[in-house]
């Protein structure tokens, strides 16, 4: 393997996402640091045509504004699909990235919760596991980093308030991978059963877990790091404060706070969300690809806000309505009439703010035959369900995640909140009612290199 430190060649995955484009970002503003001389995108496209056309609409993005001009020359596309094996390159694009490339980030993944177990683990684990197979494959590998979520660690008692200690180590499975894998690949697997087994609340966060197994058990030989997000919200301070492009996740739910969209919450009210900038997880994900562990060591290093920089729930609830209270966004009125655990009062209360105005308003809207508002109001209330359903997790299980690189400075609560409303307001919400005539939260979004992004990251945002 090179040791050299000139003529570097990154290859990133996931690069039209949020964490992806931050991490771009960083890797070509610190080029001359880092000593790049270029950078491959994967993307999902056509041909190589249609991916270098993804790659400049790309790049036309806010994220990059503020590099010095010329960045661009360094940037090349690749025509790729992760989901597909050897990443569905073409082989003369195959073979160049594997005498070029020296670094080997994979950012792209799935953060829709309730993808069926096949199509999760087809987006999340062997995706991953075709990064890896690639970087095997170059022969001036000096790193490769999968990028994971820190939420492979299940919460054992999630709506009881309790903290449950997350070290920096794998996450235990009651099976071997590699079984699991076999089983869900035939098809044998019941979803349910299978999530139950392994206390994982989703699909998403079982074929990370699952993804994390395998390479370690893969990657012999290699420097490889997992590096694993909380929940990914908006920057500090790169590529400016508050920046933020995906309306997944957290940003999501402060988007339908703030318009007015939803009026009940399940939240325990002791849980604390651990929210983490996207340029603080950049900077890891870059500091793992240029600082790699030797080569046959696996490194995970969790990118999160830590406890004491978690989000208390009864805070979140006060500096949304009351930050969009002072800077209202469309005609939506930011109120919340209940935040609580899910139970028989939370489910009165869905039933009352959401469920019969809703329907109510469908049917009315249906008879004074208004069919497309009617469907509108439908929608929007399956979004409150489906906020409420997905999220909840998140909102009632306190984690006490061990990381090896905190945040310096720490994250304080209140004033990241206000910068989050700040940022979701500025960058999606007035951005969509410019495009739409109303302010709305951003549907679902690609991530790059063939893998989706949903409402729900992080997966986000999670990642």
């Amino acid at each position: 393997m090179s040791t050299s430190h000139s003529g570097r060649v990154a290859l990133v995955t996931g690069a039209t996402g949020f964490v992806g484009k931050v991490v771009l970002e960083q890797l070509l503003r610190r080029r001359e640091e880092l000593g790049l001389e270029r950078v491959w995108l994967l993307v999902r496209a056509e041909d190589a045509a249609h991916a270098g056309a993804r790659v400049r609409e790309l790049l036309r993005s806010a994220c990059f504004a503020r590099l010095g001009p010329g960045f661009e020359a360094c940037v090349a596309a690749v025509a790729g699909d992760v989901e597909r094996p050897g990443l569905g390159l073409a082989p003369e694009a195959r073979e160049r990235l594997a005498r070029e490339a020296t670094h080997a980030i994979h950012c792209a993944a799935s953060i829709d919760f309730d993808l069926p177990l096949a199509q999760a683990l087809s987006a999340n684990t062997l995706g991953a596991l075709h990064a890896l197979e690639l970087a095997r494959a170059c022969g001036r590998l000096e790193s490769f980093v999968g990028v994971s979520t820190a939420y492979v660690t299940p919460h054992p008692r999630p709506a009881s308030g309790a903290v449950h200690r997350a070290p920096e180590r794998l996450a235990p499975l009651p099976r071997d991978a590699e079984e699991i894998l076999a089983e869900i690949r035939e098809g044998r697997a019941d979803e349910a059963r299978l999530l139950a087994e392994t206390g994982h609340p989703n699909t998403y966060t079982l074929t990370k877990c699952l993804a994390e197994h395998l390479v370690a058990r893969r990657s012999a030989g290699l420097p490889v790091t997992l590096v694993r997000p909380s929940i990914v919200s908006a920057s500090r301070e790169r590529p400016l404060p508050g920046w933020i492009d995906s309306g997944a996740a957290f940003a999501g739910l402060v988007a339908m706070i703030g318009t007015g969209r939803i009026r009940v919450v399940a939240g325990h009210r002791r849980a604390r969300v651990d929210v983490v900038p996207c340029d603080e997880v950049a900077e890891r994900i870059v500091a793992a690809a240029f600082d790699p562990p030797p080569p046959g060591e696996l490194r995970i290093r969790q990118a999160v806000s830590g406890l004491g920089g978690a989000l208390p729930i009864p805070l979140c609830r006060e500096r949304i309505v009351g930050w969009f209270e002072r800077h209202p966004v469309g005609a939506g009125e930011a109120r919340l009439h209940f935040v609580g655990r899910r139970g028989p009062l939370f489910h009165a209360a869905h039933a009352l703010r959401h469920e019969l105005p809703g329907l109510g308003a469908s049917a009315w809207l249906a008879l004074r035959r208004r069919p497309e508002q009617s469907q509108a109001v439908r929608r929007l209330l399956e979004r409150q369900r489906t906020a409420n359903r997905d999220f909840a997790y998140f909102t009632h299980a306190t984690f006490d995640f061990e990381s090896s690189l905190p945040l310096h400075p720490a994250l304080e609560p209140g004033p990241y909140l206000d910068l989050v409303c700040e940022g979701v307001s500025r960058h999606l919400l007035r951005r969509d009612r410019g495009r739409r005539g109303q302010a709305s939260a951003r549907p679902a979004q690609t991530s790059g290199g063939g893998a989706r992004q949903a409402p729900g990251d992080s997966a986000s945002t999670t990642s």
